[in-house]
């Protein structure tokens, strides 16, 4: 008889464990938090608040992503909208103008958005492909000091006019295993990097199989970015989303370096010279 309390209470606390995980089905349910006298009801009471501590985590994390989500939805808008509407009233203007030299500028400026729309476009066909788990591209040993150094040489106008003069260093280098076209093109968006948000020359160190490109930012920039973030589609690190650029590129070097089974890491250092570094390591070729 002297069992029967300890037999009632364990089936009370048995049966507030089954109508919390009953109504989880229909609305969130709060943690059990019970405290039983029963070790082995009181074990399934935490694991339960551990389910459901980790469903919560879930959904959170699940809203997180969706107002990320959102908002990046918003930030591609913005930018298709922007080189479109400008075109547009590019060439509205040209065809009111009456003088030919009024008129070849504003088709001009017409074409300089529509080249616009045609990289964000490019962006975005470049990185789903990458980004795509089913996509796999064709992997040969590359020379990746030969690839910078092309890289390089083709933006040398470009460094030029700003008065850079990059400081490269290639050391000892061996061949990766990338396909030519995507490490071409991570190569690319890191430089064209320096070029937008860059306010100095930046450095280049190639050795072994990794490359590091370097650049000084101003301080507001170093204060304002999120390192954790800027790998992501549309990050720009500016509300006002008043810079250059879609906010891809990174983006768009990370999932191709990923897709050659590489990393690519990121960071932003403050100080006396804030600096944006990024790395990427590549596997050797076989």
């Amino acid at each position: 008889m002297g069992a029967l309390p300890l037999h009632g209470a364990r089936d009370r606390d048995l049966a507030r464990l089954a109508e919390l995980l009953d109504r989880i089905a229909v609305s969130p349910a709060p943690r059990a938090r019970l405290e039983s006298s029963d070790p082995a009801v009181a074990a399934l009471a935490r694991a339960v608040d551990r389910h459901l501590d980790a469903d919560l985590e879930r959904d959170l994390e699940r809203r997180r992503a969706d107002e990320r989500f959102r908002e990046q939805l918003a930030a591609l808008s913005h930018d298709i909208r922007t080189p479109l509407a400008g075109a547009q009233g590019y060439l509205q203007l040209a065809q009111r103008a009456e003088d030919p030299e009024r008129a070849a500028r504003y088709l001009e400026g017409a074409e300089k958005r529509l080249a616009a729309m045609r990289v964000l476009v490019d962006d975005l066909f470049t990185y789903a492909r990458a980004a795509d788990p089913s996509w796999e591209p064709e992997l040969v040993a590359c020379d990746l000091a030969a690839a910078v150094t092309d890289a390089l040489a083709a933006r040398y106008e470009a460094f030029a006019s700003r008065g850079w003069e990059p400081d490269v260093r290639v050391g000892e280098c061996a061949p990766v295993l990338a396909a030519p076209d995507a490490l071409a093109r991570v190569i690319a968006n890191l430089l064209e990097n320096t070029l937008a948000h860059g306010r100095g020359a930046p450095w280049v160190r190639v050795e072994g199989t990794a490359l590091a490109v370097e650049n000084p930012v101003t301080a507001e920039d170093a204060a304002r970015l999120d390192p954790a973030r800027l790998t992501e589609r549309f990050y720009q690190g500016d509300p006002s989303r008043t810079g250059h650029g879609t906010g891809l590129g990174l983006a768009v070097a990370r999932a191709l370096t990923e897709s050659m089974g590489g990393a690519l890491a990121v960071s932003v250092t403050a100080g006396e010279q804030p600096l944006f570094s990024a790395r990427i390591e590549l596997r050797p070729a076989p």
